[in-house]
């Protein structure tokens, strides 16, 4: 596990246990959608307040990529152009 619990970097109070051996950010479960470690307005400057330490999920999560330009039109905003 990535939390600092299981030996990695997320820290545990950002994350809900899901099975032993897996654990969610906190807020990723809501009704939309909103990381506990997500600091800023979506749509106008939003950023991740533990860029540093997040989890890998997040570090495969490329801007412009398909899921992002899915995760985009989830929220309301406009897709980034090329």
């Amino acid at each position: 596990m990535e939390t600092q619990t299981g030996g990695g970097t997320v820290p545990d109070g950002l994350t809900v246990e899901v099975t032993q051996h897996t654990a969610r950010m906190r807020g990723s479960d809501h009704s939309p959608p909103r990381c506990a470690a997500l600091t800023g307005r979506l749509g106008e400057r939003a950023a991740c307040g533990i860029y540093d330490w997040r989890p890998s999920p997040c570090r495969e999560f490329e801007a412009g990529s398909e899921a992002c330009q899915r995760a985009r039109v989830r929220h309301g905003l406009l897709p980034l152009m090329p």
